[in-house]
Protein backbone atom coordinates (compact mmCIF):
# COMPACT_ATOMS: atom_id res chain seq x y z
CA UNK A 1 0.00 0.00 0.00
CA UNK A 2 1.37 3.64 -0.72
CA UNK A 3 1.80 5.19 2.28
CA UNK A 4 -1.02 8.30 2.70
CA UNK A 5 -1.59 10.36 5.75
CA UNK A 6 -8.88 11.42 7.62
CA UNK A 7 -10.44 17.59 5.67
CA UNK A 8 -10.92 19.30 2.36
CA UNK A 9 -8.53 19.50 -0.15
CA UNK A 10 -8.23 22.96 -2.42
CA UNK A 11 -5.94 23.35 -5.09
CA UNK A 12 -3.46 26.14 -5.33
CA UNK A 13 -4.70 29.14 -7.20
CA UNK A 14 -2.97 30.21 -10.23
CA UNK A 15 -1.82 33.24 -8.57
CA UNK A 16 -0.09 31.34 -5.66
CA UNK A 17 1.32 28.56 -7.07
CA UNK A 18 2.85 27.44 -10.14
CA UNK A 19 2.70 23.13 -10.65
CA UNK A 20 5.85 21.93 -12.07
CA UNK A 21 5.82 20.19 -15.42
CA UNK A 22 8.20 17.29 -13.72
CA UNK A 23 5.36 15.60 -12.46
CA UNK A 24 3.04 13.25 -14.35
CA UNK A 25 -0.16 13.84 -12.46
CA UNK A 26 -3.51 12.74 -12.93
CA UNK A 27 -6.29 15.79 -13.06
CA UNK A 28 -9.35 14.36 -12.10
CA UNK A 29 -7.87 12.53 -9.04
CA UNK A 30 -6.02 15.81 -8.13
CA UNK A 31 -9.87 17.60 -8.16
CA UNK A 32 -10.74 14.85 -5.79
CA UNK A 33 -7.77 15.03 -3.47
CA UNK A 34 -5.23 12.81 -4.39
CA UNK A 35 -2.12 13.69 -6.20
CA UNK A 36 -1.74 10.37 -8.06
CA UNK A 37 -0.15 9.07 -11.82
CA UNK A 38 -1.70 9.26 -14.64
CA UNK A 39 -1.46 5.84 -15.05
CA UNK A 40 -3.33 5.47 -11.90
CA UNK A 41 -7.19 3.63 -12.51
CA UNK A 42 -9.43 6.34 -12.86
CA UNK A 43 -11.91 3.18 -12.76
CA UNK A 44 -13.28 4.59 -8.91
CA UNK A 45 -13.02 7.99 -10.02
CA UNK A 46 -16.97 8.07 -10.54
CA UNK A 47 -17.79 6.56 -7.04
CA UNK A 48 -15.48 9.60 -5.53
CA UNK A 49 -17.79 11.87 -7.21
CA UNK A 50 -20.94 10.32 -6.32
CA UNK A 51 -20.39 9.80 -2.60
CA UNK A 52 -19.12 13.57 -2.66
CA UNK A 53 -22.15 14.51 -5.11
CA UNK A 54 -24.80 12.44 -1.96
CA UNK A 55 -23.19 15.08 0.89
CA UNK A 56 -26.16 16.42 2.75
CA UNK A 57 -29.53 14.89 4.13
CA UNK A 58 -32.12 12.54 2.38
CA UNK A 59 -34.84 10.81 2.99
CA UNK A 60 -34.73 6.95 2.50
CA UNK A 61 -36.80 3.75 2.74
CA UNK A 62 -35.40 0.37 3.78
CA UNK A 63 -35.91 -3.30 5.05
CA UNK A 64 -34.06 -4.55 8.07
CA UNK A 65 -33.07 -8.54 8.06
CA UNK A 66 -34.64 -10.51 11.12
CA UNK A 67 -34.33 -14.56 11.96
CA UNK A 68 -38.00 -14.87 10.58
CA UNK A 69 -38.86 -11.77 9.48
CA UNK A 70 -38.00 -8.27 7.66
CA UNK A 71 -39.30 -4.60 8.89
CA UNK A 72 -39.63 -1.61 7.02
CA UNK A 73 -38.26 1.52 8.23
CA UNK A 74 -38.43 5.22 6.30
CA UNK A 75 -35.70 7.77 7.84
CA UNK A 76 -33.43 9.78 7.14
CA UNK A 77 -30.22 9.74 5.53
CA UNK A 78 -27.56 12.11 6.69
CA UNK A 79 -24.20 11.96 4.48
CA UNK A 80 -20.49 13.83 5.73
CA UNK A 81 -17.40 14.05 4.79
CA UNK A 82 -15.17 13.60 1.51
CA UNK A 83 -12.71 12.81 -0.94
CA UNK A 84 -10.30 15.58 0.00
CA UNK A 85 -7.86 15.77 3.05
CA UNK A 86 -6.73 13.60 5.42
CA UNK A 87 -4.93 9.97 5.64
CA UNK A 88 -7.79 8.31 3.67
CA UNK A 89 -10.80 9.69 2.00
CA UNK A 90 -13.67 9.30 4.23
CA UNK A 91 -17.46 9.62 3.91
CA UNK A 92 -19.96 9.19 6.94
CA UNK A 93 -23.50 7.73 6.54
CA UNK A 94 -26.15 7.70 9.12
CA UNK A 95 -29.24 5.79 8.31
CA UNK A 96 -31.61 7.27 11.26
CA UNK A 97 -35.39 6.89 12.07
CA UNK A 98 -38.44 7.23 12.32
CA UNK A 99 -38.10 10.21 10.43
CA UNK A 100 -39.86 13.00 12.63
CA UNK A 101 -37.85 12.44 15.67
CA UNK A 102 -34.78 9.87 15.06
CA UNK A 103 -34.78 8.17 17.93
CA UNK A 104 -32.38 4.51 16.39
CA UNK A 105 -29.75 4.70 13.54
CA UNK A 106 -27.14 2.37 11.65
CA UNK A 107 -23.69 4.62 11.59
CA UNK A 108 -21.31 3.67 8.69
CA UNK A 109 -17.74 4.68 7.88
CA UNK A 110 -16.53 4.63 4.55
CA UNK A 111 -12.68 5.00 3.91
CA UNK A 112 -10.70 4.79 0.58
CA UNK A 113 -6.79 4.01 0.87
CA UNK A 114 -4.86 4.03 -2.43
CA UNK A 115 -3.21 0.69 -3.04
CA UNK A 116 -1.16 -0.17 -5.93
CA UNK A 117 -3.50 -0.06 -9.25
CA UNK A 118 -6.71 0.39 -6.98
CA UNK A 119 -8.39 2.38 -4.16
CA UNK A 120 -9.04 -0.35 -1.25
CA UNK A 121 -12.38 0.25 0.11
CA UNK A 122 -13.50 -0.27 3.72
CA UNK A 123 -16.87 -0.27 5.65
CA UNK A 124 -17.21 0.29 9.35
CA UNK A 125 -20.73 -0.28 10.30
CA UNK A 126 -22.00 0.49 14.03
CA UNK A 127 -26.18 -0.27 14.70
CA UNK A 128 -28.95 -0.64 15.05
CA UNK A 129 -27.69 2.31 17.90
CA UNK A 130 -29.37 4.64 20.07
CA UNK A 131 -29.38 7.97 17.90
CA UNK A 132 -30.48 11.56 18.50
CA UNK A 133 -30.09 14.44 16.13
CA UNK A 134 -29.00 16.37 18.89
CA UNK A 135 -25.71 14.50 19.46
CA UNK A 136 -25.38 13.31 15.29
CA UNK A 137 -21.75 12.93 16.15
CA UNK A 138 -21.67 10.76 19.05
CA UNK A 139 -19.56 7.91 19.56
CA UNK A 140 -21.26 4.38 19.36
CA UNK A 141 -21.11 2.37 22.08
CA UNK A 142 -21.23 -0.87 20.48
CA UNK A 143 -19.10 -2.88 18.53
CA UNK A 144 -18.70 -2.16 15.15
CA UNK A 145 -19.05 -4.93 12.24
CA UNK A 146 -15.89 -4.60 9.04
CA UNK A 147 -16.41 -5.13 5.58
CA UNK A 148 -14.47 -4.79 2.66
CA UNK A 149 -15.48 -3.91 -0.95
CA UNK A 150 -15.05 -4.13 -4.69
CA UNK A 151 -16.30 -1.21 -6.69
CA UNK A 152 -17.79 -2.40 -10.19
CA UNK A 153 -17.87 0.50 -12.52
CA UNK A 154 -20.02 -0.59 -14.65
CA UNK A 155 -22.71 -1.58 -12.66
CA UNK A 156 -21.96 1.68 -10.57
CA UNK A 157 -21.85 -0.70 -6.95
CA UNK A 158 -19.60 -1.85 -4.16
CA UNK A 159 -19.86 -5.33 -3.27
CA UNK A 160 -19.08 -5.00 0.64
CA UNK A 161 -18.13 -8.43 2.07
CA UNK A 162 -16.06 -9.32 6.24
CA UNK A 163 -13.10 -8.12 6.44
CA UNK A 164 -10.47 -11.11 6.11
CA UNK A 165 -9.50 -11.70 9.96
CA UNK A 166 -6.16 -11.03 12.16
CA UNK A 167 -3.37 -13.11 12.82
CA UNK A 168 -5.29 -13.25 16.23
CA UNK A 169 -8.36 -13.36 14.98
CA UNK A 170 -8.20 -16.88 13.24
CA UNK A 171 -9.26 -18.89 15.53
CA UNK A 172 -12.73 -17.14 15.98
CA UNK A 173 -12.76 -17.33 12.70
CA UNK A 174 -12.51 -21.36 12.32
CA UNK A 175 -15.19 -21.60 15.29
CA UNK A 176 -17.09 -19.79 13.05
CA UNK A 177 -16.16 -20.88 9.38
CA UNK A 178 -19.62 -23.02 8.98
CA UNK A 179 -21.32 -19.27 9.44
CA UNK A 180 -23.00 -17.80 6.45
CA UNK A 181 -20.64 -14.74 5.54
CA UNK A 182 -22.99 -11.27 5.79
CA UNK A 183 -23.32 -9.44 2.27
CA UNK A 184 -24.76 -6.73 0.60
CA UNK A 185 -24.27 -4.18 -2.04
CA UNK A 186 -24.02 -0.72 -1.90
CA UNK A 187 -25.27 1.36 -5.42
CA UNK A 188 -23.85 5.21 -5.53
CA UNK A 189 -24.77 6.92 -9.06
CA UNK A 190 -23.71 10.37 -10.37
CA UNK A 191 -26.24 12.25 -8.31
CA UNK A 192 -25.50 10.58 -5.22
CA UNK A 193 -28.11 8.95 -4.58
CA UNK A 194 -27.17 6.05 -2.75
CA UNK A 195 -29.32 2.34 -2.47
CA UNK A 196 -28.95 -0.78 -0.68
CA UNK A 197 -29.40 -4.24 -2.07
CA UNK A 198 -29.06 -7.92 -1.78
CA UNK A 199 -28.46 -7.85 2.11
CA UNK A 200 -27.73 -11.38 2.93
CA UNK A 201 -26.99 -13.30 6.52
CA UNK A 202 -26.72 -9.46 7.97
CA UNK A 203 -27.03 -9.20 11.58
CA UNK A 204 -30.95 -8.48 13.08
CA UNK A 205 -32.22 -5.07 12.63
CA UNK A 206 -29.35 -3.89 9.78
CA UNK A 207 -30.36 -2.68 6.61
CA UNK A 208 -30.25 -5.42 3.87
CA UNK A 209 -32.36 -3.59 1.12
CA UNK A 210 -32.99 0.29 0.83
CA UNK A 211 -32.77 3.67 -1.01
CA UNK A 212 -32.02 7.08 -0.66
CA UNK A 213 -35.34 8.80 -2.03
CA UNK A 214 -35.83 12.33 -1.92
CA UNK A 215 -32.91 15.04 -1.16
CA UNK A 216 -33.76 17.14 1.90
CA UNK A 217 -30.78 19.22 2.10
CA UNK A 218 -27.66 19.56 0.20
CA UNK A 219 -24.43 20.03 2.28
CA UNK A 220 -24.21 22.71 3.75
CA UNK A 221 -21.44 25.23 2.25
CA UNK A 222 -18.57 25.83 4.18
CA UNK A 223 -17.08 29.58 3.40
CA UNK A 224 -14.65 29.40 6.00
CA UNK A 225 -12.77 25.85 4.79
CA UNK A 226 -8.87 26.07 4.63
CA UNK A 227 -7.06 26.31 1.05
CA UNK A 228 -4.75 22.72 1.32
CA UNK A 229 -2.10 22.47 -1.25
CA UNK A 230 -1.30 19.39 -2.70
CA UNK A 231 1.50 18.59 -5.19
CA UNK A 232 4.94 19.91 -6.08
CA UNK A 233 4.64 24.35 -5.91
CA UNK A 234 6.98 27.33 -5.97
CA UNK A 235 5.45 30.54 -4.34
CA UNK A 236 7.08 33.46 -3.67
CA UNK A 237 5.79 34.33 0.02
CA UNK A 238 4.94 32.46 3.25
CA UNK A 239 2.36 35.20 3.41
CA UNK A 240 0.58 33.23 0.32
CA UNK A 241 0.04 30.14 1.57
CA UNK A 242 -3.32 29.23 3.61
CA UNK A 243 -2.97 25.82 4.11
CA UNK A 244 -2.99 25.26 8.10
CA UNK A 245 -0.78 21.93 8.03
CA UNK A 246 1.76 24.04 6.14
CA UNK A 247 2.14 27.30 8.27
CA UNK A 248 2.57 25.28 11.50
CA UNK A 249 5.95 24.53 9.98
CA UNK A 250 6.92 27.29 7.47
CA UNK A 251 7.88 30.67 8.43
CA UNK A 252 5.71 33.53 7.30
CA UNK A 253 8.28 35.44 6.34
CA UNK A 254 9.85 32.81 4.04
CA UNK A 255 10.11 33.38 0.82
CA UNK A 256 11.84 31.37 -2.66
CA UNK A 257 9.83 28.80 -1.68
CA UNK A 258 9.76 25.38 -3.00
CA UNK A 259 7.12 22.93 -1.57
CA UNK A 260 6.28 19.07 -2.25
CA UNK A 261 3.04 18.48 -0.51
CA UNK A 262 1.60 15.23 0.22
CA UNK A 263 -1.57 14.17 2.50
CA UNK A 264 0.98 12.78 5.05
CA UNK A 265 3.17 15.75 5.39
CA UNK A 266 5.19 18.25 3.78
CA UNK A 267 9.21 19.32 2.68
CA UNK A 268 9.88 23.26 2.25
CA UNK A 269 13.08 24.54 0.82
CA UNK A 270 13.21 28.85 1.43
CA UNK A 271 15.21 31.61 1.93
CA UNK A 272 14.56 33.58 5.15
CA UNK A 273 16.95 35.79 7.82
CA UNK A 274 18.34 34.47 10.54
CA UNK A 275 16.50 36.84 12.27
CA UNK A 276 13.20 35.71 11.59
CA UNK A 277 14.16 32.23 11.88
CA UNK A 278 14.96 32.37 15.40
CA UNK A 279 11.76 33.88 16.04
CA UNK A 280 10.03 31.46 13.95
CA UNK A 281 11.46 28.59 16.11
CA UNK A 282 10.93 30.76 19.84
CA UNK A 283 7.18 30.66 18.85
CA UNK A 284 7.61 26.84 17.42
CA UNK A 285 8.35 25.95 21.38
CA UNK A 286 5.87 28.53 22.91
CA UNK A 287 3.18 26.91 20.93
CA UNK A 288 4.36 23.34 21.97
CA UNK A 289 4.53 24.96 25.66
CA UNK A 290 0.64 25.91 25.24
CA UNK A 291 -0.68 23.11 23.54
CA UNK A 292 1.24 20.45 25.51
CA UNK A 293 -0.26 22.29 28.75
CA UNK A 294 -3.76 21.66 27.10
CA UNK A 295 -3.67 18.14 25.66
CA UNK A 296 -0.31 16.55 27.74
CA UNK A 297 -1.32 12.80 25.99
CA UNK A 298 -0.83 14.41 22.74
CA UNK A 299 2.97 15.62 23.13
CA UNK A 300 6.45 13.75 23.90
CA UNK A 301 7.30 15.50 27.17
CA UNK A 302 10.55 17.75 26.49
CA UNK A 303 13.09 19.51 29.54
CA UNK A 304 13.56 23.23 29.38
CA UNK A 305 16.93 21.65 28.52
CA UNK A 306 15.91 19.69 25.78
CA UNK A 307 14.35 23.05 24.30
CA UNK A 308 17.03 24.85 25.11
CA UNK A 309 19.35 22.60 22.94
CA UNK A 310 16.71 22.38 20.24
CA UNK A 311 16.92 25.93 19.90
CA UNK A 312 20.44 26.18 19.79
CA UNK A 313 20.92 23.77 16.87
CA UNK A 314 23.40 21.09 16.15
CA UNK A 315 25.89 21.60 13.28
CA UNK A 316 26.12 19.15 10.42
CA UNK A 317 27.96 20.74 7.92
CA UNK A 318 26.77 20.29 4.04
CA UNK A 319 23.32 18.74 4.12
CA UNK A 320 21.69 18.28 0.54
CA UNK A 321 17.78 18.10 0.79
CA UNK A 322 16.08 14.62 -0.13
CA UNK A 323 13.32 15.82 -2.44
CA UNK A 324 10.98 12.98 -2.41
CA UNK A 325 7.15 12.17 -2.48
CA UNK A 326 5.03 9.45 -1.27
CA UNK A 327 2.46 10.37 -4.46
CA UNK A 328 4.30 12.09 -7.03
CA UNK A 329 5.77 9.98 -9.60
CA UNK A 330 8.59 12.63 -11.08
CA UNK A 331 9.58 12.41 -14.27
CA UNK A 332 13.52 13.54 -13.55
CA UNK A 333 15.06 14.07 -10.39
CA UNK A 334 14.46 17.07 -8.58
CA UNK A 335 17.43 18.69 -6.69
CA UNK A 336 16.95 22.02 -4.31
CA UNK A 337 20.15 24.05 -3.43
CA UNK A 338 22.27 22.33 -0.85
CA UNK A 339 23.12 24.15 2.48
CA UNK A 340 26.93 24.45 3.06
CA UNK A 341 26.96 25.02 6.76
CA UNK A 342 23.63 23.69 7.86
CA UNK A 343 22.32 23.61 11.78
CA UNK A 344 20.07 21.01 12.69
CA UNK A 345 16.89 21.80 14.49
CA UNK A 346 13.89 19.44 16.21
CA UNK A 347 10.99 20.60 16.81
CA UNK A 348 8.34 18.94 19.16
CA UNK A 349 7.19 15.73 18.10
CA UNK A 350 3.34 14.48 19.11
CA UNK A 351 3.34 11.14 19.98
CA UNK A 352 2.14 10.06 16.83
CA UNK A 353 5.30 11.07 15.30
CA UNK A 354 4.20 13.87 13.70
CA UNK A 355 6.20 16.76 13.82
CA UNK A 356 9.21 18.78 11.90
CA UNK A 357 13.07 19.07 11.31
CA UNK A 358 14.65 21.62 10.73
CA UNK A 359 18.41 22.63 8.65
CA UNK A 360 19.70 26.56 8.23
CA UNK A 361 22.66 27.63 6.63
CA UNK A 362 22.84 31.19 8.64
CA UNK A 363 25.61 32.57 5.84
CA UNK A 364 23.22 31.71 2.99
CA UNK A 365 19.88 32.32 4.60
CA UNK A 366 18.15 28.94 3.53
CA UNK A 367 16.33 26.95 5.29
CA UNK A 368 14.54 23.78 4.95
CA UNK A 369 12.58 21.14 6.68
CA UNK A 370 10.57 18.12 6.27
CA UNK A 371 7.45 17.69 8.18
CA UNK A 372 4.79 14.58 8.69
CA UNK A 373 1.25 15.09 9.89
CA UNK A 374 1.19 11.49 10.84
Amino acid sequence: MVLLCTAALVSATPETAAQTPTSQISPEWQALGWTLPKSYSPDQIALFQGLNAARGTWSFEAETSGEETTGSLVGKLLVQGGSKGGMASAWNLIWSWPADHPKHAIIENLLAMPEKEQFGLMLVRFGPVQYSEDQPMQKPKTPPSFFMGRWDGEKQKITWAPRPPFGGERGEETAKEETPSPVFEMLVDAAGKISIQNGKHLPEGQIQAGRATVRLEEAPQQSGEPQLLTGLHHIEKGSEIFDPRILRYLPAEASDIHLISDRNGHMAHYRISPKAFDAFLKQVWKRYREERAAKPESWLDYSEEEIAEALKGASVGRYEPQVRSTEIIFEEVLTWEPLEKAWSHSGPRKRSAAGANYFYDREKGIAFHDAGYW
